[in-house]
């Protein structure tokens, strides 16, 4: 589980995100990610009734992300808020494959630091 420190998970943060922030397009995720006053990375998920009707998959694929995001939260540039948005094809990917998908969009973004 993330810190809760390092979650966005407030209303009004979700939706400056949403309306102010950048926006990264993957096939299976959206991320909206702009630069927060703290020194810390937050991250915070989306994943909607339009990827699953059913909640058990939902949280599944909601866990799936915050754990990929836990891993690689030590490697990630401090400053930045991120939010995570599941799309349908999502839901196809292993852990494995999200986690490289993740890895992959935060290097393109360039607040991944691992070489």
């Amino acid at each position: 589980m993330l810190p809760k420190a390092q979650r966005v998970h407030q209303d009004q943060d979700i939706k400056r995100l949403i309306q102010t922030g950048k926006t990264f397009f993957l096939p299976q995720l959206t991320i909206k990610y702009a630069i927060n006053k703290d020194n810390l990375t937050k991250v915070g998920f989306i994943v909607s009734t339009k990827v699953d009707k059913s909640s058990v998959v939902r949280h599944r694929l909601t866990r799936h992300l915050r754990e990929a995001s836990r891993v690689l939260l030590k490697d990630l540039k401090p400053g930045y808020s991120l939010l995570i948005i599941a799309k349908k094809s999502a839901l196809a990917l292993s852990f494995q494959e999200l986690l490289g998908q993740l890895i992959f969009a935060f290097s393109q973004m360039r607040i991944y630091n691992k070489k």
